[in-house]
């Protein structure tokens, strides 16, 4: 662009030094332009994403443990029989910590069971005597669970039988021996099998952690978001559809697969649209992580007009002439662009005229969806019948003009994307919470569409991109 506008400053001069003297009037109309409609809205559009989640089975381990009793206690009266006339058998025992992994794609859950026996009671042999024991008692407990995804957003453990293995619960007493309790001391360690089984079930498999995590993400996607200050325009963007694959369990990770459908669309106020929570969660097969987030933006017309002043206005160019770019202005012209330049001019080797005065070049912007920029087209240099000074200079730059605008000089939109892309990787860190950790790459954001409108440039851009999602704990 800088190019252009200097290509075009020159053959002002030239014009300027064949024609005119320094005395030339100025001529400064606001030069009427065709109206330029309001933008239509777009239609609504959708975007996608599918975001891998993990549960470490760490999580679940810590979840469990929590709700889990550590520590069991029983007492059961006259269950030893044989040559006792009465007798009490207690047990204190203490669990591990739990070990949860995947095997073979189940869930396992197991722990170790520790601690004593005590044997007291009235003895018959010869005669009577009393008994008071101890003995040592190790044990094990393990189950397994096949969750599974249900369409009502809940998780369906699929829980097997709890497996119970006691290693060790013997007592030894004078006379008689090691007294094996084991079959006896059962229900103490199915209290701990039980407990594991039941907050298995309510900690991860029937709770609501699943359903209210998505229903937080699902509220932050329903929204209004405004579209630049002061531009009038509101992006609404409002959650469709839920999709998830089935649980997948590996050695030390539970994985899913979530999808969304979000429409999004352009309106000229902000909104709260409804976007109910589908009862209904569409089961599917497993598919890479990935999202297409279409987002419409707008670059206003003084963006434009700063970019191009930074590299042009009070700057000198030609040889043998003083050319000074004083101003810029950008204005919709119908369907097309004007812009209105103002120059200064002034030259030593031709009758040391000088004049000064507004240049005017219409010009259609397009898009280059190849190079991501914007090019103008179909150029042409436009002068006010009325001032004969640019009339002539126009015809004389013409030429010139169209030579450059050939080059296809784009405006670069670099820094957008770049900037869209970034605010798209906050947007998605921004949905992290205490528990759960979201990350995400933008891969690529390119611009789809451009319309001219009254106050700006409209663009259409898609991102595409990686995100995932980890669960850090299990409330």
């Amino acid at each position: 662009m800088k190019r252009i506008l200097a290509i075009l400053a020159f053959g002002v001069i030239l014009g300027v030094g064949l024609c005119m003297s320094e005395n030339v009037s100025r001529h400064d109309a606001e030069k009427p332009t065709p109206k330029t409609p309001v933008l239509e809205p777009l239609a609504e559009r959708l975007s996608r994403a599918t975001i891998p989640v993990t549960v470490p089975t760490a999580a679940v381990g810590e979840a469990l443990e929590r709700r889990t009793p550590k520590r069991v206690s029983g007492l059961r009266k006259n269950v030893l029989g044989g040559r006792f006339i009465q007798s009490e058998l207690s047990w204190d025992l203490v669990r591990s910590d739990l070990r949860v992994s995947g095997r073979s794609g189940a869930l396992s859950v197991a722990t170790e069971l520790s601690g004593e026996t005590r044997a007291t009671g009235t003895l018959q042999l010869i005669r009577k005597f009393d008994v008071k024991a101890r003995g040592d008692v190790l044990a094990s407990v393990s189950l397994t669970a096949n969750p599974t995804l249900e369409t009502d957003w809940r998780i369906s453990p699929n829980l097997s039988k709890t497996k119970i293995d006691i290693q060790r619960a013997d007592i030894p007493i004078k006379r008689i021996g090691n007294l094996d309790v084991g079959k006896h001391i059962i229900p103490g360690v199915q209290i701990t099998a039980e407990g594991l089984r039941t907050q298995l079930n309510r900690s991860v498999a029937r709770s609501n952690f699943f359903r209210q995590a998505a229903e937080k993400g699902w509220k932050r996607l329903c929204g209004s978001t405004p579209l630049g200050e002061g531009s009038g325009l509101w992006l609404e963007t409002k959650p469709v559809v839920a999709r998830a694959a089935q649980v997948r369990i590996g050695r030390k990770e539970i994985r899913s697969t979530i999808g969304v459908e979000v429409k999004t669309r352009i309106l000229t106020e902000k909104t709260q649209p409804r976007c109910p929570f589908p009862k209904a969660l569409l089961i599917e097969k497993p598919k890479p992580g990935g999202f297409e987030i279409v987002i419409p933006t707008i670059i206003d017309y003084e963006t434009l007009e700063r970019t191009l002043a930074e590299e042009t206005v009070g700057k000198s160019l030609g040889k043998n002439v003083s050319i000074v770019i004083k101003a810029i202005r950008i204005r919709p012209h119908g369907e097309r662009l004007l812009l209105e330049t103002t120059v200064a001019v002034e030259t030593d080797y031709l009758y040391g005229t000088g004049t000064k005065g507004i240049l005017y070049v219409l010009a259609e912007p397009k898009l280059n969806p190849k190079a991501q920029t914007i090019t103008l087209e179909n150029v042409k240099l436009e002068t006010d019948s009325q001032n004969v000074l640019f009339s002539m200079a126009g015809k004389a730059a013409e030429p010139l003009l169209l030579e450059a605008v050939s080059r296809r000089i784009p405006f670069d939109l670099g820094p957008k994307l770049e900037e869209l892309r970034n605010r798209s990787e906050d947007a998605i860190s921004a949905l992290s919470s205490e528990n759960v950790s979201v990350t995400g790459k933008v891969r690529r954001v390119r611009i789809t569409r451009l319309d001219v409108g009254p106050e700006h440039l409209r663009l259409v851009l898609t991102a595409e991109g990686r995100v995932r999602a980890r669960v850090q704990a299990i409330p």
